[in-house]
């Protein structure tokens, strides 16, 4: 009798990263430890959708590589296949992403890890009733938060719904630029080879 293992499942962390910084990290981090996942996929934007991004992709998978390298956590991989479908004219619609992954190991557990901003925003996004079908959905929450409306709708439509918390931190990509802008960048917020590329490039000023 041939005893079937069940693959374990992949957490897929999706973002412009621009710039990637501490809070990031800190997501991933806490996601890859309360969800006992044993590999995380951080997939840089090539052209977002619902927002532009300030610097060129190439600049921020680089910088998010850097970043990856510098935390030195083995569970945590880069993953370029948005910007790899952007530069030959695909969408970088969330859907076509987990089609990709789902052709690449059909049997894989998908696990999607978002901000609680994010998650309030999901039903915007292209296909969400599909992706809700074919993914687990992970919401970073603060500590003590309850439930949504929008958690209790998502799961009533079938949604799988999971939770993991981290201390808030406020920290943005937002604020790191203008604070580069402004010719100011505190420490801290970046990590230190990050923060060497965007002086060595010259990016968000």
């Amino acid at each position: 009798m041939t005893i079937l293992s069940i693959p374990k499942p992949l957490g897929l962390f999706g973002g412009r990263f621009d710039p990637v910084h501490r809070a990031h990290a800190a997501m991933a981090q806490a996601a890859a430890d309360q969800l006992q996942l044993e590999e995380i996929r951080w997939i840089v934007t090539g052209s977002p959708i619902h927002k532009p991004a300030a610097a060129p992709s190439e600049h921020r998978l680089k910088m998010t590589g850097l970043a990856l390298e510098e935390l030195g956590d083995t569970r945590m991989r880069l993953d370029d296949r948005e910007i790899r479908a952007d530069a030959l004219g695909q969408t970088n619609a969330t859907y076509k992403t987990i089609e990709s992954f789902l052709h690449d190991d059909p049997e894989r557990p998908l696990i999607w890890i978002l901000g609680e901003d994010q998650f309030t925003h999901f039903t915007g996004w292209q296909h969400w009733e599909w992706l809700i079908q074919n993914m687990t959905l992970a919401v970073c929450a603060r500590p003590g938060s309850d439930e949504t409306p929008d958690e209790r709708m998502l799961r009533e439509r079938g949604a799988q719904v999971q939770r993991f918390f981290m201390p808030l931190d406020a920290l943005s990509s937002t604020h790191i630029r203008q604070s580069i802008a402004k010719g100011v960048l505190p420490p801290n917020m970046l990590p230190r080879s990050v923060a060497d590329y965007i002086s060595e490039h010259g990016l968000y000023r």
